[in-house]
């Protein structure tokens, strides 16, 4: 039968005596060891010990080694956390070897000595005080470990969640589960970062339901203990002892944590206890704070996601509404967005997106406007046909960071009235012609009427040059119309060195008349090209006429070519007036002209448009570069073959600007060692033909 003798204290000692010992009793009851007490218990054979050693739990047991069943007793108390100590009468040396082999801590053998029993106690004291500290330290880094496994596992699930109430959830039950809180929540600040309202709520009984009636819904930020955490950016503890809350609510012990993510405040994390006495300890708040930055994070992650997965909805809201057809391919040429349009209009399969897209799309049109691949940031464009009968501008943009963007707008309408309009311009040059030469004709005859005096002589001239005027403008009309509808080209192998030869010896006489400086510097062996010479004269010429009429008497034009990657550059540049920034990405335009004060050079403003289509037409490019006051450099970019290979970067498919220099298509070459000198009179314009 158990008779238990104790002297409790708040801290004190559990220990059971095993077999008859009251003396010993007495001495544990009566010592002093610091600030320790003994509860002292004894059971007077080792079956009832065994029997109660989970109702007593003590930390230190004496035992008769007299006692049957000692050994066995001994073996299953070994992996528990309990001082062993052998009384009773002495031993000899090679039992006390065995006893110690068995677990046994100490002996304490009759007779009891009060100062031997007093020894005795303080080692096992140091003992057991050992054991506690470092079952503290065991229990300490367990707990941190179980954090730790549960931070991992959150974070697990952040990182492969992006739903908000998904996040919050698991970041909650994470929370109570390891502060052993009764309940808690998360509250998020509104937009206005006045009031926090509650996201999520739980509970640590599982059959509680999902939100707790007693948990604000909502409260403002200013003038509560939940927004000081929010104020001062730092955690808010309560405990123990019991608290009412702003809202009314009862609580023991609570835990409040803000949540920060890159130095803003999201909302708060909060536990509580409303019936447990437990108090949070710093172990909680540190591994709270380290939960609400994981929290913050995936917080803010998941928040950016819905924004873009809105903003991505709406996009493609309108992109489905869009009538043109859009198109987006990565730079790997994969398909990755279509809209409906380009679906339709191509004859795209159900599952284009994602495919590679040449495997998708078979246009040969098409597919050359993605070879082109233009720089980061611009734009190229062509005309696309389709078998439907409709037909296309294309333009073709890189996008950083997303690839290629392909938009497709239907010009059907425009090519046709284009057609009816190039139609209707050469019926009307043609009828136009007739009476013209009637006129001319009669003109002529004037003077074989009868003598003319000096002022009807002016009258007649005038007269000419106004015919030769409307003569020309015709001719540039019916050349431009043939151009744009598609006029079959005279395309033969032909001599670039000849065909600018010929260009120069028909401007000479025009720039003799002006005392202009020529400029020759022309490799004698430029490679041949495919093209109609005649329209290909007539680009040089254009250029060259404008440089002489543009340019100043006395002032200096330099005709050069290069071969580079392919290409063959032909530059015509002048020392003449120049174009102003604003006039120049529009001087290859349809009669447009650049006008200025006291400008007596006539033109029709047909002359660069006609140069730019012949060019495009042989699959080249043509830009020009100027300087007010200094002069102007038109530069013509031409393939060596007949392919459509993809052209070295340019300036401006219209034009460049001197104050946006652009690289010239020229490589360093010593300067030109045979200089043509030719003057002579002009009407040509290197301004541009306006």
């Amino acid at each position: 039968m158990e008779r238990p003798v104790s002297r409790q204290g708040t801290d004190s000692i559990r220990v059971l005596i095993v077999g008859d010992s009251p003396a010993l009793a007495r001495a544990l009851t009566t010592a002093e060891s610091g600030p320790l007490r003994f509860e002292v218990h004894t059971l007077p054979s080792i079956p009832e010990a065994e029997a109660r050693l989970e109702p007593l739990r003590p930390e230190l047991i004496f035992v008769d080694w007299r006692l049957p069943g000692l050994e066995g007793f001994l073996e299953r108390l070994q992996p528990q956390p309990i001082g062993r100590v052998i009384i009773g009468p002495p031993l000899s040396a090679s039992e006390v070897v065995r006893l110690v082999r068995l677990g046994a801590h100490d002996f304490l053998l009759a007779p009891h000595h009060p100062d031997e029993v007093l020894e005795c106690l303080r080692r096992t004291v140091a003992l057991i005080r050992e054991r506690r500290r470092a079952a503290g330290m065991v229990e300490r880094l367990q707990r941190q470990l179980q954090q730790l496994g549960v931070l991992y596992e959150v974070g697990q699930t952040l990182t492969a969640s992006l739903r908000l109430e998904e996040i919050l959830s698991s970041i909650m039950e994470a929370a109570i589960h390891l502060t052993h809180a009764e309940e808690g929540g998360v509250w998020l600040l509104d937009e206005a970062g006045e009031a926090l309202h509650l996201r999520v709520h739980r509970s640590r009984d599982a059959e509680a339901p999902p939100a707790s009636p007693t948990l604000p819904l909502s409260i403002p930020v200013a003038d509560s203990l939940l927004g000081r955490a929010v104020r001062t950016g730092r955690p808010i503890m309560l405990g123990p002892g019991v608290h009412r809350l702003d809202t009314g609510i009862l609580v023991r012990s609570l835990l409040y944590v803000p949540l920060r993510a890159h130095g803003r405040i999201l909302g708060v994390l909060g536990v509580l206890n409303r019936l447990q006495e437990a108090a949070f300890s710093e172990s909680d708040i540190h591994f709270l704070t380290m939960l609400g930055d994981y929290a913050a994070v995936a917080i803010e992650k998941a928040r950016l996601f819905e924004a873009i997965q809105a903003e991505k909805s709406k996009l493609e809201a309108i992109l489905q509404g869009i009538e043109e057809p859009v198109l987006v391919l990565d730079f790997q040429e994969t398909l990755i967005l279509t809209n409906r349009s380009a679906r339709q209009h191509l004859g795209l399969p159900p599952r284009a997106e994602g495919q590679p897209f040449r495997s998708v799309v078979n246009h040969p049109e098409l597919l050359s406007l993605i070879d082109r691949k233009p720089p980061m940031g611009q734009t190229v464009r062509q005309e696309i046909a389709l078998p439907n009968r409709l037909t296309f501008q294309a333009s073709l943009t890189a996008v950083e960071g997303v690839g290629y963007v392909v938009v497709m707008q239907d010009i059907t309408y425009l090519k046709e009235l284009d057609r009816i309009k190039s139609e209707f311009v050469s019926i009307v040059s043609h009828d136009v012609r007739t009476p013209l030469t009637t006129i001319r004709g009669y003109v002529s005859l004037l003077p074989r009427v009868g003598p003319l005096n000096p002022r009807q002589q002016e009258f007649v001239e005038k007269v000419e040059r106004a015919m030769q005027t409307i003569v020309e403008l015709l001719n540039n009309l019916l050349d431009l119309s043939r151009l744009e509808s598609g006029y079959a080209l005279s395309m033969e192998t032909c001599s670039l060195n000849r065909i600018l030869d010929e260009a120069v010896q028909i401007i000479r006489p025009q720039a003799e008349g002006k005392q202009h400086t020529l400029i020759l510097d022309l490799p004698p062996d430029l490679p041949p090209i495919q093209g109609d010479p005649r329209r290909l004269e007539q680009v040089f010429l254009n250029l060259l006429s404008n440089a002489v009429k543009y340019t100043p008497p006395g002032g200096r034009i330099t005709l050069r070519a290069r071969e580079q990657e392919g290409h063959i550059a032909v530059q015509v540049s002048d020392t003449g007036v120049g174009i102003p920034p604003a006039d120049l990405p529009h001087i290859f335009s349809k009669f447009y002209r650049v006008r200025r004060e006291g400008e007596t050079a006539e033109g029709t403003g047909l002359g660069l448009a006609i140069v730019k289509s012949i060019v495009e037409r042989h699959g080249g490019r043509v830009w020009a570069e100027s300087e007010v006051g200094k002069g102007s450099t038109f530069t013509v970019l031409l393939p060596c073959h007949p392919v459509h290979p993809a052209l070295p970067s340019m300036p401006h498919a219209r034009g460049g600007s001197a104050q946006d220099p652009q690289p010239s298509p020229y490589k360093q070459h010593p300067q030109p060692g045979g200089i043509a000198s030719q003057q002579a009179p002009s009407k040509g314009n290197a301004a541009g033909e306006q």
